[in-house]
């Protein structure tokens, strides 16, 4: 690596250092002042609070990290090109091509970071952020919990229930076991096809239950219906929020998960989509700025202000292109792989287009 090439490295990263800092202070900032007052009426304590945002920082960073990518690029090609270094590179023989392949170079060394760190910390932190969010701020019990897409809940002392999947649209859950024990010995199980929410309560369709004796003996019950029983104390809306989320599993474990989904016949549209955008995501890095590095090389007499009004409006664009393709992708309008990598195609290539045309002019 030459002079040069350490020259605006350096300078990529240091913007790319500032801009996540800033865009990490911004998102906290706007999130504290809608979340504030829930936190002080649910009187969450401020080491809780502190926790909260603090196992945030993750996510906000592998979120945002496209976006300061983009940034770190307009600052470093348009500081470059306002004060006529670019220029001076092209003349002493150092073409437009190999200032954006060190950009290039380190955009895919973020993305592959931004993978990992999606893969490793990120659900990790996430899944302590969303406890204190459930249990701390919506009061939800902690005997209730979920772990890769099953909904555990305590319902006393020696009663537990677990659930497959729960549809909060329609207010029924799926696969359903509930375990009896007493003093160790498991005392009764109950296995049904779905519960559901009526008049306030809790009803089991197609339950069958097995009592099981101190020697061994087991007594089956079909047809066992035991709305009346089960006081479960979650309500349908609680249920939903006790739900793990994708952000809360890394790819291999979203992966196992929708397909355990598919073979109980689950809808696992929304769950491939995302499952795509874990690695769609990260790649973005890259797209960005391809894209972004050849505008930001067009001479501008306005600065640095023009600049970055012109990365905030292209960030806008591209992260609506993804958002609309994403919701097109959970309503099974596009194809998964097409919702979650048609802004990439799409801008990489009008990206190539620009930096070709650009380039040799």
């Amino acid at each position: 690596m030459k002079l040069i090439d350490r020259y605006i490295a350096f300078r990529f990263i240091s913007r790319l250092i500032w801009s996540v800092i800033a865009a990490i202070v911004v998102f906290i900032v706007l999130d504290m002042v809608e979340m504030l007052g829930k936190f002080i009426d649910a009187d969450v304590p401020a080491s809780v609070v502190f926790q909260f945002y603090y196992l945030y920082i993750p996510y906000i960073a592998y979120l945002i990290l496209p976006v300061a990518t983009l940034l770190a690029t307009m600052f470093t090609i348009g500081s470059l090109t306002i004060s006529n270094e670019l220029v001076a590179m092209h003349a002493s023989g150092i073409s437009f091509y190999r200032s954006m392949g060190w950009l290039l170079l380190l955009a895919v060394l973020i993305a592959a970071i931004t993978f990992l760190f999606g893969e490793t910390i990120v659900p990790e932190a996430n899944k302590q952020r969303l406890e204190i969010y459930r249990y701390d701020l919506k009061k939800i019990p902690r005997e209730s919990r979920a772990s890769q897409g099953h909904i555990y809940v305590q319902i006393d002392e020696d009663t537990q229930l677990s659930i497959d999947r729960f549809n909060p649209i329609s207010c029924e859950a799926f696969g359903l076991q509930i375990v009896d024990v007493d003093k160790g010995r498991l005392k009764g199980r109950v296995d049904a096809e779905k519960m559901i929410w009526r008049d306030s309560a809790w009803h089991l369709q197609g339950a069958v239950r097995r009592e099981f004796n101190e020697q061994g003996d087991v007594t089956w019950l079909t047809g066992y219906n035991l709305s009346e029983v089960i006081k479960i104390g979650l309500k349908p809306d609680q249920m939903e929020k006790v739900q793990i989320k994708p952000e809360e599993m890394n790819y291999i474990e979203l992966r196992n998960y929708i397909k355990k989904q598919k073979s109980i016949g689950a809808n696992i549209v929304q769950w491939k989509v995302d499952l795509l955008f874990k690695v769609s995501m990260p790649v973005a890095t890259v797209v960005i700025v391809l894209f972004g590095a050849p505008i930001a090389s067009i001479r501008r007499r306005s600065g640095m202000v023009l600049g970055f009004g012109m990365a905030l409006f292209i960030c806008f664009i591209y992260f609506g292109f993804i958002q609309v393709g994403k919701v097109l992708g959970y309503k099974a309008v596009l194809d998964p792989f097409v919702s979650a990598w048609a802004g990439n195609i799409f801008f990489g290539l009008i990206g190539l287009t620009i930096l070709f045309k650009w380039a040799r002019g």
